[in-house]
C-alpha cells in the first residue's frame, strides 16, 4: 500500500509546546470575545470582515482600503482597473466570508474538509468576479487559461517558474484530496488539538493546491471557517490574514518549509511541519493580543467623546450631531442593545423629550450610527466607516481606512 504522504494529521513533535500554545490562544480569544457585548460583537466582527479581504488581498500584492471595499459592495468602482480589480476581489471575499459564515454558524457541515464544501468556496469567491476577471493571475497580468470555479486542477503546480512540482500530481490528486477530508474532519479532533488541526490543514490544503488560482485565499478563508466550526473566533473579533500579511515572507518561508520532505522520503519532516504550527498559533495569539490592546474598551468611551466634538468643530460637513447622542452610543456599546423607548433616559433627557430623542435616533441611523432590526426592535450600535478611525485609530489608521473619502477632510 503507498504511503500517504499527510500523516500524521498533527506534528509527531513538539505536542507539548504546541498544545500549551492552543490552550493560551483559546483562552485568550473566548475572554476577548466575553468582554464585548453580543450584538456589538456581531457588528464589529462583520466590520472586521474588511481586514480580512484587505490583508488577504495584501498578501497576494492587490492593495485597496476599507472605503474602497465598502465603495466597490456599493457597486461604485473606480475608474482605474488595476484599483477596480483590487476592489473587485476584496468585495468578493467580504461576501464569500460572510455567506460561509452563516453557513457554519446556523448549520454546521457535517465535513468542512469536504471537496464539495472546500470547492464551493472557491466557486463563491470566483462567481462574484467579472467575467473577464476568471483567469488564472501571474505577475505579468491575466493568461488566458480559466480559473473554473469549484473544480478541481488538472494540471502542474510550480511556485519557482516550473523548476520545481508544488504538490501531488494532477492524476493523485483526487485521491489525495479525498484522503485530506478524512483526516481532517473536525470530528477528528477534541480540545486544544482542534486549532492544531486547523494550522496542520492550512499547510495541507496550500500543499495539495486543489484549484488552478486562488488557492492562498481558499485557504486562508478555509481556516477561519475551520476556527468558527471548532467554536474559536466566531465573531470575527481578530484576523489572521492581518497576522500573516504582517510578515509576507516569514508565512510564505513557514509554508515552503513545511514542505520539505521527511529523510525516508515518506513524507512531510516532522520538525519543519511543528515548525509551522507554532507558527500559525504564534500568530493567532499575537493577533489576539493586539486587538485586546487596539479596541481598549476602557477607552471607548473618550473616543466617542472626540467623534462628537470633531462633528461639532468641523462645522459644514456633516449635520450636527446634538452631544446627548454620545451618551446613546456609549450605552449601546456596552450593553448591545437599548429599547427604544429607553433612549431618551439614557441621554438623560427624561420622558417628556420623546420627540428630542426621537430626532437624535432617527439622525444617528440615517448616518448608520445606530441600526435596527425593525422600526420596533431594539437599538443596537453601528459602526459606519467614516467613525472608524475615531472608535479605533489604531486598527483603521488612514494608510488602511483609505484618506480620499475622509468625512471631515
Amino acid at each position: 500500500m503507498t504511503p500517504n504522504p499527510l500523516k500524521p494529521a498533527l506534528p509527531s513533535v513538539r505536542m507539548g509546546e504546541l498544545k500549551d500554545m492552543a490552550q493560551e490562544v483559546i483562552v485568550a480569544s473566548a475572554t476577548l470575545e466575553g468582554r464585548i457585548a453580543a450584538e456589538t460583537a456581531k457588528a464589529l466582527g462583520d466590520r472586521l470582515r474588511f481586514l480580512n479581504s484587505y490583508y488577504s488581498n495584501l498578501i497576494e500584492g492587490h492593495k485597496t482600503s476599507i472605503m474602497d471595499i465598502e465603495a466597490a459592495l456599493n457597486k461604485e468602482f473606480s475608474g482605474n482597473s488595476e484599483k477596480r480589480y483590487a476592489q473587485q476581489l476584496c468585495a468578493a471575499h467580504v461576501q464569500t466570508e460572510r455567506e460561509f459564515m452563516h453557513r457554519i454558524v446556523s448549520n454546521l457541515p457535517e465535513n468542512i474538509c469536504a471537496f464539495e464544501f472546500v470547492a464551493g468556496i472557491h466557486r463563491s469567491f470566483y462567481e462574484k468576479l467579472p467575467q473577464e476577471h476568471r483567469y488564472t493571475h501571474s505577475r505579468g497580468g491575466f493568461t488566458g487559461y480559466q480559473a473554473r470555479p469549484g473544480q478541481m486542477r488538472d494540471g502542474h503546480v510550480s511556485m519557482d517558474g516550473g523548476r520545481t512540482p508544488h504538490g501531488p500530481d494532477p492524476a493523485k490528486l483526487p485521491e489525495m484530496y479525498q484522503a485530506f477530508a478524512g483526516l481532517y474532519r473536525p470530528a477528528n479532533f477534541h480540545g486544544d488539538e482542534r486549532l492544531i488541526a486547523a494550522a496542520a490543514a492550512h499547510h495541507r490544503l496550500t500543499w495539495l493546491h486543489p484549484f488552478r488560482d486562488g488557492n492562498g485565499r481558499v485557504a486562508r478563508l478555509f481556516s477561519g471557517l475551520y476556527m468558527a466550526r471548532a467554536g474559536i473566533n466566531r465573531g470575527n473579533l481578530w484576523s489572521l490574514s492581518r497576522g500573516f500579511s504582517r510578515d509576507k515572507q516569514w508565512y510564505m518561508t513557514n509554508l515552503q518549509s513545511a514542505d520539505s520532505p521527511s529523510a525516508d522520503g515518506t513524507g512531510f519532516d516532522q520538525a519543519f511541519f511543528a515548525d509551522f504550527c507554532m507558527f500559525f498559533l504564534e500568530t493567532c495569539l499575537d493577533q489576539v493580543s493586539f486587538m485586546d490592546r487596539i479596541l481598549a474598551l476602557n477607552r471607548i468611551d473618550a473616543r466617542i467623546d472626540g467623534y462628537i466634538k470633531d462633528r461639532e468643530a468641523a462645522r459644514g460637513a456633516m449635520e450636527p450631531l446634538d452631544p446627548r447622542a454620545g451618551r446613546l452610543l456609549k450605552a449601546l456599546f456596552f450593553r448591545g442593545e437599548v429599547a427604544r423607548g429607553e433612549a431618551g433616559p439614557v441621554m438623560d433627557m427624561g420622558h417628556q423629550s420623546q420627540r428630542n430623542a426621537r430626532r437624535i435616533v432617527s439622525q444617528c441611523m440615517r448616518e448608520g450610527l445606530v441600526r435596527s432590526d425593525s422600526h420596533r426592535a431594539p437599538l443596537k450600535i453601528g459602526f459606519p466607516a467614516h467613525v472608524l478611525r475615531y472608535y479605533f485609530p489604531d486598527l483603521f489608521d488612514p494608510s488602511v481606512l483609505g484618506e480620499a473619502r475622509e468625512v471631515f477632510d
